[in-house]
């Protein structure tokens, strides 16, 4: 349950760093047809420069569902594989941590009854011991943070560049994402792109993997 909701955490935050990285706008000014500009002289105007753009040129825009795109992708399950074995192994060095803490237990407890100096001795190592697991703990949690964030941003990257290959290919102005709820509420199902981009996303990993039709070639 505690993987879940961490993944469902990673989810939402990959979410949040796409919504700025996928938005990609691709500029073809060098495309536009100059018949559709038309210059008309702006009356009383110092600046006979300006032009007024009667017909401005249409704009393609594609969407995908950041939720859907994600269960459909190899690259997003092993993201979550990476996610899930970066919290044991956080929790597995927490718990050799806790380990060492009760051994060091035992061995004052087993002393019976301490001396006065050896309770000043055991306060001493006892104090220590508190900070060394608090600074163990805090390094252990930052190190886990920045693997998640690190495989977050290998997963933006990965749909930024592909959402821009996508549109220079398929003469897409911009791709946006759309998550329910958020943002985008409705947009013609002709401009979902989501199985599409899925295809082309998974045929990389596949490539880059050494995968082929589920297949590991020897």
């Amino acid at each position: 349950m505690e993987n879940n909701n961490t993944l469902a955490k990673v989810a939402l935050a990959v979410s949040g760093v796409l919504m700025i990285l996928v938005i990609i706008l691709f500029t073809k000014l060098s495309g536009i047809n100059t018949t559709e500009i038309s210059t008309i002289p702006i009356e009383n105007s110092k600046d006979s420069n300006k032009v007024e753009i009667v017909n401005p040129p249409k704009t393609n825009i594609a969407f995908f569902n950041m939720d859907s795109l994600g269960s459909k992708l190899e690259l997003f399950k092993e993201i979550e594989s990476s996610i899930e074995e970066a919290n044991k192994k956080a929790e597995r060095k927490m718990k050799n941590k806790q380990a060492e803490i009760t051994a060091w237990e035992k061995k004052w407890a087993s002393k019976g009854k301490l001396l006065s100096t050896e309770e000043q001795q055991y306060m001493k190592e006892a104090q220590q011991m508190q900070q060394d697991a608090m600074e163990f703990e805090r390094r252990v949690q930052m190190e886990l943070a920045k693997e998640q964030d690190d495989l977050m941003l290998t997963y933006a990257t990965r749909v930024s560049n592909h959402c821009k290959k996508f549109g220079e290919e398929n003469g897409y102005d911009a791709i946006m994402a759309y998550t329910f709820g958020q943002n985008v509420w409705y947009y013609n199902p002709n401009l979902d792109i989501t199985n599409q981009l899925a295809k082309q996303m998974n045929a990389a990993f596949a490539e880059s993997t050494g995968k082929v039709e589920g297949k590991t070639e020897k």
